[in-house]
């Protein structure tokens, strides 16, 4: 009967010693990657790339690279940014990959930026295109001069006031008026031209 136990945990021991993947096999799955990525199939590489990274103790750093390359090809550039910066933080100029890093490295910053741009340029237009509600009233408070008709500037010896160029010295704006100004389209021409 000991027998028999002692078989079972044994056997129990070397079935569930099978099912953890072994180093060997990460490193499997991240040459398959790579070559996945040269291959073109960016979204398989990705998943080998994540599964590694997810089970692996320490992460080889030349995962560093192929995952921030990979990243570029999905268009994840601040990801791609970040992992490659990371391989070159700990490699440096010795690294296997450090020209190909600093190549994808520069597409990635481009490519980022240019999304930026275009983020920035959408939101100006959305404020550009939007209509402010002005609650029903007919007039609004000036917001260069927050109602009171007057700006106050900081002189070198003293405070020099001036009548607000936009409400008149009104301290009020007209809802047409407050919705030109806060589109940024509003000049003191059209201002003094009400």
């Amino acid at each position: 009967m000991k027998f028999l136990i002692s078989y079972f945990l044994l056997f129990s021991l070397f079935c569930s010693y099978g099912q953890v993947p072994s180093e060997s096999e990460y490193y499997r799955r991240m040459d398959l990657g790579q070559q996945l990525m040269i291959a073109g199939d960016y979204q398989a590489a990705q998943i080998e790339f994540l599964f590694v990274l997810e089970n692996m103790e320490v992460i080889p750093t030349d995962l560093a690279y192929l995952f921030g390359r990979n990243s570029f090809h999905l268009a994840s550039y601040k990801q791609s940014v970040n992992w490659l910066n990371k391989y070159l933080q700990l490699k440096g100029t010795k690294g296997q990959y450090y020209q190909e890093a600093i190549q994808y490295l520069q597409f990635s910053e481009d490519k980022y930026m240019e999304l930026q741009r275009s983020l920035n340029q959408d939101q100006s237009n959305a404020l550009i295109a939007s209509k402010y509600d002005c609650g029903g009233l007919s007039k609004m408070i000036c917001p260069v001069c927050k109602g009171s008709g007057v700006i106050f500037k900081q002189g070198i010896f003293d405070i020099h006031y001036q009548t607000c160029p936009y409400s008149e010295g009104e301290g009020y704006l007209s809802c047409k008026d407050y919705n030109l100004f806060m589109m940024g389209v509003l000049t003191l021409q059209d201002s003094l031209s009400r």
